[in-house]
C-alpha cells in the first residue's frame, strides 16, 4: 500500500477518538456556498418566508430520517446528541431572526440566514472556550444544511463510498458521522473541530479513530493515497515510509489487543496502589445521559456534573421544574453513589438569547458565580431545583470560579434562604447536603484557609487554574504550547491547595484534565490526601490500571524530588525515567507525547 516516489508528510491535530487507522484516503468535497444579497418585492415577502420555512422543515425531516435509520449504530446513551442538532432548527436566535430580516429588509432568504448567523457567530467566537466553539460549529453545520436546500445544491456525501477508506473533509456533522458505521469507514480527519465536538463524541461511541483540527489537511492529501491516522498522538501521516507503515501496523494490532483487554478485564477494577492506597475515580459528565457511560466505565460517582447543557440547548432560561427533572434523574441514575452538580459556569456571552453587552475579555468578566449573583433569579431557580432533587439521591452543590470569601458567603446566604423557604413549603430536600467550591482562581488557591469554615469540600479545576496562573489562553494557538501542567508554579500551587485542604480536614478532589492523565494523576496523589479524581468516562479504567502498577509512597517521594527542579524539561525527563515503564498501549500520558506545536516526532 505504500506509495513510493513522493515525500512522506506528517501533520498534527487534536485526537477526538483514540485509535490507529491505516488505509486509502477519501477526500470528501464539501464546498462553501457563496450567498449573494438581492432585494425582493414587498408583495413577495410572505412567499419568501414560506420558502425559507419549507427549507427549514425539509432539513429537519432529512435529519430526523437520517437519525432514525442510523440510530441503531449508536450506543443508547449517545443518541441524545442528535436531538439538540435537530432542535437548533427551532432556535429563534438565527432561524427566527432570519425570518424577521426577510420581512423587515425585503431580502432573499439565503442572505438573511447567512447574515443572521454571521452576527451570532462573531459574538460567540470572542468567547474562545473550546466547548462553546464546538457548539457553535454544530450550529454552523445545521445552517449549511438549510442553505443547501435553499440553493438547491447537494454536497458530496458518504453514500458514494463503496470501499473501506479514511475520510478527509473540512468538517463533518454528527449526522455524517453516524453513517460511517454502515459505510465501513476506517477513520476520519477534519480541518475543524475540537475534543468536545459532538462529531468526536460519536466517533468514540462507534470506535472510529478520528483526528480533528488539522489545518489545510484537504489540500495536502489526494483520494487514493495511503495514510495513517494516529489519533492517540493526534498525528496524520500521508504517504508513509515503509518503516513507518510497518511500525504502525504493529502498533495498531497492539492497540486493538489492549483496548479489547480493557473492555473485558479492566473495567470496574479499583484504582488501588501496590501499597494499598485507593483513590476514588469519578466521572465528568455534560448531561444525565453521560452518567450511564461513566458508571459502565467504573466511575464511583460523578465528580462534575456540568449543568450548562440545560441553558445552551434552549431558547430561554430553563424553568425550575425543567432543571429539577434533570437533576432528579441524575441523582437516581448515579445512586448509591453521589453526583456533584456545578452551578451555572457560563456568562451571558454564552447564552445568546440573554446577552446584550460585549465584554472585551469574557474569561475575566461576568461569568460563573459572578453571573449568577448578578442574575439572582437564575441562581435561585437552579439551587431550588438541585435541592429538590437531593431528596431522591446523593447530590452535592458546587460553586464555580469563587475568587473571594464575600462571593462564597453571598451564595451560601441565598442557599440558606432557599432551604428555609422549601421547609415552609413542605418540599423535601436533603438538609445535610454538602456544599463546596471550585478552586480555579489563584486567589482561591492562595487564601483557601479563609474559605475553609464555610465549605464542605473543594474541587480543583486544573484547566482554568493553569490558565490563570500562567496567563495563557489555552484556546489561542499562538501561546497554547505555553499551557504547561508541569510548570513549577503550577505544581507548587496544586500541592499547596491539597495540603491546605488536608490541614483543615476538607475533602479535596480534582476535576480538570490533569486527572485523566495517568502521570499527572500519579503526581496529584503524591501531593497529599486526594479524595477523588474526576475525569471523562473512557479514561477511568486506564488511570485505575496505572495506579495498580505504582505505589503512593513512591508518588510522594517523586513529588518531593520534582519540587526541587526548576525547568519543565527536567521534570519531564525525571518522570519519564521513573514512570515510562508503566505506560503501554492503551495507557497514554501527555508527558510522553511531544507537543504538536513543536513539529513532527517521527
Amino acid at each position: 500500500m505504500v506509495i513510493r516516489g513522493k515525500a512522506e508528510k506528517v501533520l498534527r491535530g487534536i485526537s477526538a477518538s483514540p485509535g490507529i487507522a491505516i488505509g486509502r484516503a477519501y477526500v470528501l468535497n464539501k464546498f462553501h456556498i457563496c450567498v449573494v444579497r438581492h432585494a425582493i418585492q414587498r408583495s413577495d415577502v410572505n412567499r419568501e418566508i414560506d420558502r425559507f420555512t419549507k427549507a427549514v422543515e425539509t432539513t429537519k425531516e432529512r435529519m430526523v430520517n437520517t437519525a432514525k435509520s442510523n440510530i441503531k449504530n449508536l450506543a443508547d446513551n449517545m443518541s441524545y446528541i442528535l436531538h439538540p442538532q435537530i432542535q437548533l432548527l427551532n432556535d429563534p436566535t438565527v432561524i427566527g431572526a432570519a425570518k424577521k430580516m426577510i420581512e423587515k429588509d425585503s431580502v432573499n432568504a439565503e442572505w438573511a440566514l447567512q447574515e443572521t448567523y454571521d452576527r451570532v457567530s462573531a459574538r460567540f467566537k470572542k468567547i474562545k472556550d473550546p466547548y462553546f466553539l464546538d457548539r457553535l460549529h454544530d450550529f454552523e453545520l445545521v445552517i449549511n444544511r438549510v442553505m443547501q436546500v435553499l440553493t438547491g445544491t447537494e454536497h458530496e456525501t458518504l453514500e458514494s463510498v463503496e470501499n473501506p477508506v479514511i475520510v478527509f473533509s473540512h468538517d463533518l456533522s454528527p449526522f455524517d458521522t453516524i453513517q460511517m458505521a454502515t459505510r465501513n469507514i476506517l477513520g476520519f480527519v477534519t480541518e475543524v473541530g475540537g475534543k468536545t465536538s459532538h462529531t468526536g463524541i460519536i466517533a468514540t461511541s462507534l470506535q472510529i479513530p478520528a483526528v480533528v483540527g488539522v489545518q489545510k489537511i484537504t489540500r495536502n492529501v489526494l483520494t487514493g493515497e495511503t495514510v495513517i491516522v494516529d489519533s492517540i498522538d493526534g498525528k496524520v501521516i500521508i504517504r508513509p515510509s515503509q518503516e513507518h507503515f510497518e511500525t504502525y501496523n504493529k502498533r495498531r494490532q497492539q492497540y486493538l489487543y489492549y483496548d479489547q483487554k480493557f473492555d473485558s478485564e479492566e473495567i470496574g477494577l479499583p484504582a488501588k496502589t501496590m501499597d494499598g492506597v485507593e483513590v476514588s475515580l469519578k466521572g465528568n459528565v455534560e448531561s444525565t445521559r453521560d452518567i450511564e457511560v461513566a458508571i459502565e466505565q467504573g466511575a464511583k460517582g460523578i465528580g462534575l456534573f456540568r449543568s450548562e447543557f440545560l441553558f445552551i440547548n434552549s431558547s430561554s432560561f430553563p424553568t425550575e421544574d425543567q432543571q429539577f427533572f434533570e437533576y432528579k434523574k441524575a441523582a437516581e441514575t448515579v445512586s448509591p453513589n453521589n453526583a456533584v452538580i456545578r452551578t451555572l459556569d457560563i456568562g451571558g456571552d454564552k447564552i445568546p438569547w440573554s446577552y446584550t453587552e460585549t465584554e472585551s475579555n469574557p474569561a475575566l468578566g461576568l461569568r460563573a458565580i459572578r453571573y449568577c449573583l448578578s442574575n439572582k433569579q437564575v441562581f435561585v431557580d437552579q439551587v431550588r431545583a438541585i435541592l429538590r432533587a437531593s431528596h431522591y439521591g446523593k447530590i452535592n452543590i458546587m460553586y464555580p470560579m469563587i475568587s473571594g470569601v464575600e462571593e462564597l458567603l453571598r451564595a451560601n446566604q441565598i442557599l440558606t434562604k432557599i432551604q428555609r423557604n422549601l421547609t415552609k413549603e413542605n418540599i423535601p430536600f436533603d438538609k445535610d447536603i454538602k456544599v463546596g467550591m471550585m478552586v480555579e482562581v489563584p486567589s482561591a488557591a492562595i487564601a483557601l484557609n479563609h474559605f475553609a469554615p464555610y465549605i464542605d469540600f473543594v474541587s480543583i479545576g486544573t484547566n482554568d487554574l493553569i490558565q490563570y496562573l500562567l496567563a495563557v489562553d489555552r484556546g489561542n494557538e499562538k501561546v497554547a504550547s505555553m499551557y504547561e501542567p508541569l510548570h513549577p508554579a503550577v505544581l507548587r500551587t496544586l500541592q499547596m491547595v491539597i495540603q491546605l485542604a488536608n490541614k483543615h480536614d476538607i475533602p479535596v478532589s480534582i476535576c480538570g484534565k490533569m486527572s485523566a492523565d495517568p502521570i499527572y494523576a500519579y503526581l496529584l496523589m503524591g501531593m497529599g490526601n486526594v479524595a477523588d479524581l474526576s475525569m471523562e468516562a473512557h479514561s477511568i479504567p486506564k488511570v485505575a490500571k496505572f495506579f495498580r502498577k505504582v505505589s503512593a509512597k513512591d508518588a510522594k517521594n517523586d513529588v518531593d524530588a520534582i519540587m526541587k527542579l526548576g525547568r519543565v524539561k527536567d521534570i519531564k525527563k525525571y518522570l519519564l525515567k521513573k514512570l515510562s515503564v508503566h505506560l503501554e498501549e492503551g495507557i497514554i500520558s501527555e508527558v510522553a507525547t511531544p507537543d504538536p506545536s513543536k513539529g513532527p516526532i517521527l
